[in-house]
């Protein structure tokens, strides 16, 4: 028994210094060079401060004066880059487009990433940027996981017209368990509330205070959710219950076949007929 409980002892210790080292490398941000703009595109760069006086930078691409305008917001560690493609789509459409480095990733500074909680002072920021700069335009936002987070969260404070969410968690807690799921099973899932608590004392906020669940009634705009079919990380389950607490009127796209990826390079046809008839319907006619 005594040999059976210091196995366990020292196991257990090898599971907290782990999963301390997977917090730390979790929230370690994501800071790089993003280069030029692209040569195909009308782009200028665009700096300014959220809340809290952090930088934010990005880019932004003036469309048709009678089209409404688009924020897109990436995903965890990646940058404006990644949402070229859907910039590309939207601009050759007519839509006005500002695109963003989230904070602690690009050319935005931030010490640590803090899966939405300060992401949505830079969505926020954005927000009230994309007025300022088309004030008589409706807007939209278009967020990729983190990117939809960060929305969601930010919608209390600034509001958009009109929202397309990809693949965006149901709360941190589930996001933790499914990731954890993936790599080390039923263990893994058990290890979730350890690893979250030992984050949230890093970061300084308590990971329940992460729920999209909880917050996407705060969207009092049409909704265009979209989903993988087969995403692991954000399951069809938690993407399902998500718009299950969305508002009216909101719109459900389970893309068959797709993971925990980029739905506009995975389905690029099916993203087109989708967001631009959700943005032309919702923005363009008016309807509620």
């Amino acid at each position: 028994m005594r040999r059976t409980l210091i196995a366990a002892a020292i196991l257990l210790s090898a599971a907290i210094v782990v999963l301390l080292a997977a917090g730390r490398v979790a929230t370690a941000p994501a800071n790089q060079p993003v280069g030029g703009p692209p040569e195909d595109l009308p782009v200028k760069p665009v700096e300014f401060r959220d809340r809290a006086s952090r930088m934010v930078s990005g880019w932004s691409i003036t469309g048709a004066e009678q089209k409404p305008a688009v924020l897109l917001v990436h995903g965890v560690r990646s940058d404006r880059r990644s949402m070229l493609g859907r910039a590309r789509l939207l601009f050759e459409n007519g839509y006005s487009v500002l695109m963003i480095d989230l904070q602690a990733h690009g050319e935005s500074p931030g010490d640590r990433l803090t899966f939405g909680y300060r992401e949505a002072d830079s969505v926020s920021a954005a927000t009230r940027h994309a007025r300022a700069l088309w004030p008589d335009k409706k807007l939209a936002i278009i967020g990729s996981s983190l990117g939809g987070a960060a929305a969601v969260f930010a919608a209390n404070r600034e509001r958009a017209d009109a929202y397309v969410l990809e693949a965006v968690y149901s709360s941190l807690r589930n996001a933790t368990e499914n990731r954890l799921r993936i790599r080390l099973g039923a263990v893994g899932a058990m290890l979730a509330p350890l690893l979250l608590w030992q984050t949230s004392l890093q970061l300084g906020f308590h990971a329940d205070e992460l729920s999209a669940l909880d917050r996407i009634g705060d969207l009092k705009a049409p909704v265009l959710m979209i989903a993988g079919e087969k995403d692991d990380r954000t399951t069809l389950a938690d993407s399902q219950a998500l718009f299950s607490h969305a508002r009216e009127p909101k719109e459900l796209w389970i893309v068959p076949d797709a993971r925990h990826q980029d739905f506009h390079r995975f389905d690029e046809a099916g993203y087109r007929k989708r967001v631009l008839s959700f943005l032309q319907r919702r923005l363009m006619q008016g309807i509620r």
